[in-house]
């Protein structure tokens, strides 16, 4: 079990939030400003907060103990609206950054997936907004993550890709079984999918959703937290 119990203060978003959850794919929809991507930051532990993190039985965070696991130890896989690729590298090199050695089947299987093979050798300047989204899809896989942290990740592709992408990262959270939590305003996205649907407001997790029938028709919601 994952627990979140966190707080902290930007600007005007007061962000209280607490929820536990399995090893699950969430979507995490609300307006704008209302501290979905600054959950996410929290989680990769790029903001200060205070409170409780616990994820694949793992304490990353307890501020009451003075304890907080840098961003780096995390083994989490982001991507976030900007793709945020190293100009100079090249694509492969941008994928598998910081990995030694570098795991060349892995690799080809991703580029096959995320539909960049032909881009591998490529400069980030020659691609397309929508490319280096996948390639920054591929690169937060690729290290084999204990948790995916996805910020719209879908936002710049074509209907049919998105399509196709959607089934393929479902399959990978399937085939290794770790929580996904990723923002998307797409009612497509949480049709297909969410296990769970989670909606925030004003910094605050207002509900959770248990969706189920994930195969044909539409998901049978069930509320199962409210944290007003």
């Amino acid at each position: 079990m994952n627990h979140i119990q966190i707080t902290t203060r930007m600007g005007a978003l007061d962000l209280q939030v607490g929820a536990r959850f399995l090893d699950t794919f969430i979507i995490i929809s609300g307006e704008n400003g209302a501290g979905k991507t600054t959950l996410l930051r929290c989680l990769a532990g790029l903001e200060q907060v205070e409170g409780q993190l616990t994820v694949g039985g793992k304490m990353w965070l307890d501020s009451i103990a003075g304890f907080e696991l840098p961003p780096q130890r995390r083994q989490s896989g982001c991507v976030w609206t900007d793709a945020a690729l190293l100009p100079w590298l090249s694509i492969e090199k941008n994928i598998v950054l910081g990995a030694e050695p570098v795991d060349a089947e892995w690799l080809a299987e991703l580029a096959d997936l995320f539909e960049i093979a032909p881009l591998m050798q490529r400069k980030p300047r020659m691609l397309s907004t929508g490319e280096a989204q996948r390639v920054a899809l591929a690169r937060a896989i690729y290290k084999r993550p204990s948790v995916l942290l996805l910020d719209e990740p879908f936002s710049a592709q074509a209907p049919a890709i998105r399509q196709r992408l959607r089934l393929r990262l479902k399959s990978m959270q399937e085939r290794f079984q770790i929580p996904v939590l990723m923002v998307s305003h797409d009612v497509e996205d949480a049709r297909v999918l969410a296990h769970e649907h989670w909606h925030m407001r004003e910094g605050k997790l207002l509900a959770a959703l248990s969706c189920h029938s994930r195969a044909g028709g539409n998901p049978d919601q069930q509320k199962v937290a409210n944290h007003d």
